[in-house]
């Protein structure tokens, strides 16, 4: 990495701060052993951390209550060679937020993604957070590696 460059952590959470959606990959409680990913939109809480407003309903989230060992995988949104463009995988696990979070949590997810204020009020959503333990970036050709 040339030192004009931005670091790893610096890439990720630029990366994670423009990002409006990611691809959340779960462990399948119906296919055991089997990984299963579908697209959420996320939000990062004051740490940084992605939180999420998910549907009890949702396939991904009857998985996080058997296993909350998951990764959020997110590509850079800008156009360009899929082998080039920035993205990152973080690993961690997913918990529901407690209760005297949800109000600063809400009001950062919905400046983020003001269509989810209607469902934000339905019965079967919940609020979560990724717990990161490592991710994997990559800020394009050459340039990757773990940081915690």
């Amino acid at each position: 990495m040339n030192a004009s460059s931005p670091s790893l952590n610096d890439f990720a959470r630029q990366l994670l701060t423009e990002a409006e959606w990611g691809v959340l990959a779960t462990h399948s409680h119906g296919h055991a052993g089997y990984p299963f990913s579908s697209m959420v939109q996320f939000a990062l809480d004051d740490s940084g951390r992605p939180v999420f407003l998910l549907s009890g309903l949702a396939e991904h989230t009857q998985n996080l209550k058997r296993d909350p060992r998951s990764s959020l995988f997110v590509r850079d949104s800008r156009a360009g060679e899929p082998q080039s463009v920035g993205r990152l995988t973080m690993l961690g696990e997913i918990h529901l937020i407690p209760e005297d979070e949800i109000p600063a949590v809400r009001e950062l997810f919905l400046q983020r993604h003001a269509n989810a204020a209607l469902w934000s009020t339905f019965g079967d959503f919940r609020w979560f957070r990724l717990q990161p333990v490592e991710t994997y970036v990559v800020a394009g050709f050459g340039r990757m590696g773990w940081i915690k």
